[in-house]
């Protein structure tokens, strides 16, 4: 997999790397995207990054670029970053997510490590609301200025954090129930964070007993299906799948107080890194991938799910119903029944005949 082409807000970074970072002997990036900003700073002058990355696709079209500039450049896919990623850092560069949330519990994590004089970039696009954020970040620090405004884009600067205190992700941790048992804990930016889903909510009435064998949760969130189904008493071995660090730290959390002994959480980019077979695959897919609409994931799993069934193994999803997801049900599987219609979302099954 490789690199995108540069993101607007990429490109708004380079158009101000040589004035702004050039010097920097160190510059922690968080929301790293994946494309071809790392070799654009580091031509410009950065002698080394350190990078997060939330995403896993992303993480996939970097391993190019780690391996060509493995001396000066290292990214980790997960949640948060850890005490090695932070030494000597002279520069912080942060990529508006979607989750307001999500940037307040990195922007805690940053300021937690922040080292004095360090200044903090922001940047993100108009339609990711990254106008607000200037008076935002005047919550934490005590010099906020914008260094530029181009490409639907926005570049802020924040200096003199106001505090700096201890940073524990689990007090970051939500918990709603689902069903009348399962309890699930959520990180921000997890979807539908701290509360059951309308959509899943839908799904999970259909499953009015449980089932057993092997079961693929694709885009798991916060674990809310599985810790069900569990619950339910059901005797399963479960995989839960999701592009998301964050969600993947959120199920696990899940599945491990709900007491269940046989589950594996996995990243995965659609399908191509599962390689089980399994009784059941049930999924609340994802159709958007920050604000913009992406169905292209949940259209390759669902073509792609039949393969990973055995013989009379059962696919389940909920969508909004203004999707056309059942032509490409059907197409491969040759049928595709709905179960419930309910509050904007359907519920669809088919079955693996041979």
């Amino acid at each position: 997999m490789t690199a995108q082409p540069l993101s607007n807000p990429s490109q708004l970074i380079i158009r101000n790397s040589s004035e702004q970072m050039s010097c920097l002997d160190h510059l922690l990036v968080v929301g790293l995207p994946g494309d071809q900003l790392v070799p654009h700073l580091l031509s410009d002058g950065v002698g080394r990054i350190t990078a997060l990355t939330r995403d896993f696709s992303d993480w996939c079209r970097l391993q190019c670029q780690l391996e060509q500039y493995r001396q000066r450049f290292s990214l980790t896919f997960a949640p948060t970053l850890s005490g090695e990623f932070t030494q000597q850092v002279d520069g912080v560069l942060l990529f508006l997510q979607k989750s307001k949330q999500l940037i307040d519990f990195w922007l805690a994590m940053v300021l937690s490590i922040l080292p004095a004089g360090v200044p903090v970039w922001l940047v993100g696009e108009n339609d990711e609301g990254i106008k607000s954020w200037k008076k935002r970040l005047q919550r934490c620090f005590g010099g906020v200025r914008s260094i530029d405004n181009a490409r639907h884009c926005v570049l802020l600067e924040a200096r003199d954090p106001l505090s700096q205190v201890g940073f524990d992700p689990n007090q970051w941790l939500e918990t709603f129930t689902a069903g009348d048992d399962a309890k699930i804990y959520s990180l921000p930016g997890v979807f539908s964070h701290g509360r059951l889903d309308k959509g899943t909510g839908v799904l999970l009435e259909t499953l009015d007993s449980p089932p057993s064998g092997k079961v693929l949760d694709f885009g798991c969130g916060a674990g809310v299906i599985c810790a069900h189904i569990h619950a339910l008493g059901g005797n399963c071995d479960f995989t839960l799948v999701d592009c998301d660090a964050l969600a993947l730290a959120s199920s696990e959390r899940t599945m491990q107080n709900a007491g269940c002994q046989s589950f594996n959480v996995m990243p995965g980019d659609g399908l191509p890194e599962v390689n089980d077979i399994y009784d059941l695959i049930i999924s609340n897919p994802p159709f958007h991938q920050g604000v913009k609409t992406n169905y292209a994931v949940t259209e390759q799993f669902l073509a792609q799910s039949r393969r990973l069934l055995r013989p009379g193994g059962e696919l389940r999803i909920v969508a909004n119903s203004f999707l056309r997801y059942p032509p490409i049900i059907e197409q491969a599987f040759g049928h595709c029944q709905t179960l419930l219609v309910r509050d904007g979302f359907s519920v669809y099954r088919a079955m693996r005949r041979s």
